[in-house]
């Protein structure tokens, strides 16, 4: 079979449907290129567009503001807030650290708030609570729990007087006089050379609750708590375990008669509880010192200070072997971390985000908290930020991430 190569005549019929769809080609492309041209973008020159209301816009704008505290561990809390913002996808930044951050609540402003710190601020009298005197009566309770002031070791080695030995002239063991010889403490302060005295029937200060309706009354017009921590900050006397052993002390009220001598810190702490301490704990300070740079804690380690007031949750105390010295009567105070804003000028989710934080902030994860904020373990404030928030579950673990 030989194959015709010839090139075939388009009839006229083939041409005449050729001829037919260019134009139609044309016919579709030329229309859409010219709207192309001269159609308007919806946006600001087009009226079907629908507008952005102003409080979109604002918000669009205007980031959420988060107000922390100066301390290292309130600083980080609030760059915390802002990771977890900003990963909610609402727009975040850290504001400058303030002594008053309450003040700073309201406006799209986010305040990081310890009720404590903030109560010993604006009501330092309250917070410290009525001060009852001390009772000569021989039946006084002799500790606020009801315990023996049994007080180890005195200036010349013997067995510390009873509360009913000092009430009674035939006690058989005298109290020694303030001139009696000192040996020295563990730290290196001479110990005490007073004695026990009987101790009143007082009411505990403020929990964390009675702690945060004290400060309520002081928020500015409009703020309101979006966040409270899930855990309490509790302020505790805390000393070294050798100073606890020497005189055997475990609860609070054993300081009783022991503190004549004893430099405790930090000074602005004691300005406020140095009353209740002497009061119903039986504890008078030799003296109250500033902290040094390295903080109260190491204070107490290096020798510099005897007993300090701490946060229970400050990890220094099991990093040093410091002991906590318990308090059942609730001599020192307690409170919590807030959030404060004015939910109405929050952009939507923004508190329930804060929420989440707040809620994860128990004993804890407050120590941790302030672990990563100071101390030997701190990292970088953001990458601190993510590791707090990657531990409370609140943000994935990166690949590859330890």
């Amino acid at each position: 079979m030989v194959l015709d190569t010839r090139p075939r005549r388009r009839t006229p019929r083939a041409a005449a449907l050729l001829h037919r769809a260019a134009v139609v080609v044309l016919a579709v492309s030329v229309p859409v290129s010219v709207l192309a041209g001269c159609t308007p973008a919806p946006g600001h020159d087009d009226p079907t567009a629908p507008e952005a209301s102003a409080s979109e816009t604002e918000a669009a704008q205007d980031p959420v503001i988060v107000v922390g505290g100066t301390t290292p561990e309130e600083h980080l809390l609030a760059q915390v807030m802002v990771r977890h913002l900003e990963n909610r996808g609402i727009h975040a930044t850290l504001g400058d650290a303030s002594g008053q951050p309450w003040e700073a609540a309201g406006n799209s402003q986010v305040a990081v708030v310890d009720t404590l710190a903030m109560a010993a601020q604006v009501a330092p009298e309250t917070l410290a609570g009525q001060v009852p005197t001390p009772s000569a009566s021989p039946s006084a309770s002799p500790s606020a729990s009801g315990s023996s002031a049994s007080l180890g070791p005195t200036a010349s080695g013997g067995a510390s007087p009873s509360a009913s030995s000092i009430d009674s002239p035939s006690g058989s063991a005298p109290s020694p006089s303030p001139s009696d010889p000192a040996p020295v403490s563990p730290t290196g302060h001479p110990t005490a050379t007073g004695s026990a005295t009987p101790l009143p029937e007082g009411r505990p200060a403020p929990d964390a609750q009675a702690t945060t309706a004290l400060v309520t009354e002081f928020f500015p017009d409009g703020a309101e708590i979006v966040g409270s921590s899930g855990g309490a900050v509790r302020l505790e006397a805390v000393t070294t375990s050798a100073l606890a052993g020497l005189y055997d002390l475990d609860d609070l009220t054993d300081l009783n008669g022991l503190c004549d001598r004893m430099v405790f810190t930090p000074s602005a702490t004691g300005a406020v509880h140095a009353d209740r301490l002497a009061a119903l704990a039986g504890c008078e300070p030799a003296e109250w010192a500033h902290p040094g740079d390295e903080g109260p804690a190491m204070d107490l380690v290096t020798g510099r200070a005897d007993v300090g007031l701490l946060y229970g949750t400050d990890p220094a105390i099991a990093d040093n072997a410091l002991e906590p010295l318990a308090d059942p009567g609730r001599v020192l105070p307690e409170g919590r971390m807030l959030v404060l804003a004015e939910p109405g000028d929050l952009p939507g989710g923004t508190a329930d985000a804060l929420n989440e934080v707040a809620q994860r902030l128990d004993a804890e994860m407050l120590s941790e908290l302030q672990r990563l904020a100071s101390g030997p373990d701190a990292l970088p404030a953001d990458e601190a930020a993510q590791f707090w928030l990657v531990t409370a579950g609140l943000e994935q673990t990166p690949e590859g991430w330890f």
